[in-house]
């Protein structure tokens, strides 16, 4: 009886271990504010485990601080990135971004910046860097080379 206890007990426990990473998860939030007129969006990722959103996005960002920013009037930026204890990085982010610069395509809101904002925010970023998060509805792509950006999330992720 005894061995039958601490088999399930065992078993209880590495099923409980491996669900883990299957509910790990940044935590994200996007909300309009400021009377509706900025998108503003937060990721923090857990440290632990991945996905590491705010991690990933910290890392196409240039520079190697651990704080990066972006103060421009189309993206404003506040990322923190660390290392955890196996070099993953891990982190959290807040961005804010004028909700008149967005056009509603169909579940979409896009930002699709016109060449000159475009090559000032490139800067910011690594070459020809893409990110897409949240189970592809949150992406950023920012082309240097063609002075692109594009930055999209969809509408049913941004709390009213």
């Amino acid at each position: 009886m005894w061995g039958l206890q601490m088999y399930k007990t065992v078993v209880f426990l590495i099923l409980v271990l491996l669900s883990t990473t299957t509910f790990a998860q940044s935590n994200f939030t996007a909300e309009l504010v400021l009377n509706g007129s900025y998108l503003s969006i937060q990721i923090n990722d857990d440290q632990l485990v991945p996905p590491f959103e705010a991690g990933e996005l910290w890392k196409i960002i240039k520079g190697n601080d651990y704080r990066k920013i972006i103060n421009e009037n189309e993206l404003k930026l506040n990322c923190v990135g660390l290392k955890n204890q196996l070099d993953d990085i891990f982190g959290n982010c807040q961005l804010l971004l004028p909700i008149s610069q967005f056009q509603k395509v169909g579940e979409k809101l896009i930002f699709k910046a016109n060449p000159e904002v475009a090559g000032r925010l490139n800067r910011y970023f690594s070459d020809n860097a893409y990110l897409s998060i949240q189970r592809n509805q949150v992406f950023l792509s920012s082309y240097n080379t063609r002075r692109l950006f594009y930055f999209g999330i969809y509408s049913n992720l941004v709390k009213q």
